[in-house]
């Protein structure tokens, strides 16, 4: 971390030696990409970054504004059993189209353009990456051009924050008249790509650019008249693209937000994410509780934090706070290395010459972590708090490429503990991943955690009609999961961008997706330009 921030210093004493200024068109705004994507098919989008910006052109029919509450979008209202759109049964879901939306060549959206999508994320030639939400549609109907039916195989609570709406992915409403088949792959329509969004692609330079620009028959009017997705794959680069004015907008890590340009402000945007410790119940020494609870009061997560960023809350609950069933009384766990000392003893773990030991075996902890990631750091500060207690931890490190394929560390359960993360969708389920069928080389849940209460709980709020009973099921999962250390949550996620002076109206909401990009403005010149030309200013 300290090399790391002296590289940072250094390209910062770069950046403030420039003497170029860029002056941007008006209504331009420039956004740093850090990677060119591999298609801008919302269908085939693999990447956070990648999926909200195929939004600003292919819109969902239900979405989340910055308040992180359901919107309609492409319908009237959003579906619900108080409005009738959902049958009493759960099963059956109505979708209301709004009439005289027009795709970006003029054509209007009807609901045979839903369907076609849906075929589309259906068809096996396709290499969609999350289907499981589609496969719980037992039929789609249109009965008229402005109306889709969505009949279920069970009831399902979550079907309308996932089913074509802002999640976790984000399946936006293709034209259908604009492809040959629902093969999506290597079709046409993608080098210019447009749906009903404020946006259209008008230009892509592989490696280098997308260019999009107003959708002229958006209402309101994008404000924008050009928007540029802009590859820049290091943050040196996108450092001085700020410094300069050749950026607007940039994605960046706590520890680099703390270096950005005084040119620039961060926003901060809470996402539904957690940062955490998973802990293997299925192996030696982690399937102990009272060693799963000692590691818990080993670590002083506090100091991790101090160490890297200090920026994100310290979590407690499984469910981040930008969701209203998040459960607000439990409290991180605390440091504190006696209660851990005494665990141990209780659970026949003998300190002897530094180490604890039973039945002759020491306690040997393996953690596992990827490497080029901010695991490392980490697992050094761990396996020295852990070591205080009389645990010994090993670290390996796997590259990219492995630490999660099928027969790497994670999926085949070859740890104890393991660096992890997520980022959830628009449900509270979609940040589950705890349950006794997510076990396995395809599933999340790589604690092998299986608890028959859990299951209770996790079964009832899907189906149950009661708002206020499936919120209490939530409840009921969280405080599980906080007694019986699955996992060790450590921190709340957040997204920093580095925002330049000309931005106005940027946002994004919890999922880390654009918010109401037809305001984004950007200033008709770069306010460092004109204050360089004020007279008697100085650089």
């Amino acid at each position: 971390m300290k090399a790391q921030r002296v590289a940072f210093a250094l390209t910062l004493a770069t950046c403030a030696a420039c003497s170029h200024v860029a002056t941007p068109p008006p209504h331009v705004l420039r956004i740093a990409d850090t990677s060119d994507p591999s298609s801008l098919n919302p269908l085939l989008a693999h990447d956070q970054d990648t999926i909200g910006f195929d939004l600003l052109f292919a819109q969902t029919l239900v979405g989340l504004d910055a308040r992180n509450s359901l919107v309609p979008i492409l319908v009237t209202r959003v579906p619900s059993r108080a409005n009738g759109d959902i049958s009493a049964d759960g099963r059956t879901i109505v979708y209301r189209l709004r009439r005289n939306v027009r795709f970006a060549d003029g054509r209007p959206l009807t609901s045979a353009d839903v369907a076609f999508t849906f075929r589309a994320i259906e068809d096996p030639r396709n290499p969609v990456l999350s289907e499981d939400a589609y496969r719980r549609v037992a039929a789609l109907t249109t009965p008229d051009a402005h109306t889709v039916i969505v009949r279920l195989r069970s009831p399902w609570n979550a079907a309308v924050r996932e089913l074509f709406a802002q999640s976790d992915f984000a399946f936006g409403i293709l034209p259908a008249h604009a492809f040959a088949s629902t093969a999506m792959v290597g079709a046409p329509w993608e080098a210019h790509a447009f749906g009903t969004g404020p946006f259209r692609v008008t230009e892509w330079r592989r490696g280098e650019r997308i260019v999009l620009e107003p959708n002229p028959y958006f209402l309101p009017r994008p404000r924008l008249s050009r928007l540029e997705l802009r590859m820049t794959p290091t943050f040196d680069a996108m450092l001085i693209g700020l410094r300069t004015g050749e950026l607007d907008v940039g994605r960046v890590e706590p520890a680099q937000a703390y270096y950005a340009p005084p040119n620039v402000r961060i926003v901060s945007t809470a996402i539904n994410g957690l940062d955490y410790l998973a802990l293997q119940i299925a192996a030696a020494p982690t399937d102990d509780a009272a060693v799963r609870r000692a590691i818990a009061l080993a670590l002083d997560v506090p100091v991790i934090e101090r160490a890297f960023h200090g920026l994100y809350r310290s979590a407690a609950a499984f469910l981040p706070p930008v969701f209203r069933w998040s459960d607000a009384a439990l409290r991180p766990i605390a440091h504190d290395d006696r209660a851990a000392a005494a665990a141990l003893d209780r659970a026949g773990w003998r300190l002897r010459q530094g180490v604890r030991i039973k039945n002759g075996v020491p306690l040997d902890v393996l953690l596992v972590r990827e490497e080029l990631g901010n695991g490392s750091g980490l697992a050094a500060i761990i396996q020295r708090q852990l070591a205080v207690d009389g645990i010994r931890l090993t670290i390996k490190s796997f590259p990219p490429s492995t630490f999660n394929a099928l027969q790497g560390p994670i999926r085949a359960g070859r740890f104890n503990m393991a660096v992890q993360g997520w980022i959830g969708g628009a449900d509270p389920e979609q940040s589950v991943v705890f349950a006794c069928g997510q076990i396995g080389p395809d599933g999340n849940n790589v604690q092998r955690f299986c608890d028959p209460r859990f299951e209770v709980a996790f079964r009832d709020q899907a189906v149950t009609p009661d708002e206020g009973r499936r919120k209490r099921d939530f409840i009921t999962m969280q405080e599980i999961v906080y007694d019986r250390l699955p996992v060790i949550p450590l921190d709340y996620t957040r997204f920093f961008d580095a925002v330049g002076p000309r931005v106005q109206g940027f946002a994004r909401n919890m999922l880390g997706y654009p918010v109401n990009a037809e305001s984004w403005d950007a200033a008709t010149e770069n306010p460092a330009r004109a204050k360089e030309a004020r007279p008697g200013s100085r650089q």
